[in-house]
């Protein structure tokens, strides 16, 4: 399958990647970060591997799905982030997040 990998801050950075229909997330993760940070996946980072269709919003892609599992085609929008957190919870650096947040979240 054919990805659009979009990268850079302001997303206006992409390259098509190429990935056998049949790898896990957690293989695309590695590819993706080689391509883009040009080094391998880092123990200590967190990565987060999201996907658009064209006119929708991003979505998280699980680690331990297939890439044929998840809906995806030929075309779709995948990207890369990095987190930075002391937590387990994925938190990414680009996308919206509450400052304030009201009730209790576990």
């Amino acid at each position: 399958m054919i990805l659009t990998v979009v990268q850079g801050r302001q997303g206006t950075e992409w390259l098509d990647l190429e990935v056998p229909d049949e790898s896990t997330i957690q293989y695309v993760k590695s590819v993706l970060a080689v391509r883009i940070f040009n080094e391998p996946p880092q123990d200590h980072v967190q990565y987060i591997v999201e996907a658009k269709f064209p006119g929708s919003h991003w979505f998280v892609l699980p680690d331990t799905k297939l890439l044929s599992e998840t809906g995806l085609r030929e075309g779709s929008y995948v990207r890369l982030q990095k987190t930075f957190s002391t937590t387990d919870k994925e938190a990414p650096v680009i996308g919206k997040r509450l400052l304030f947040q009201t009730g209790s979240h576990t």
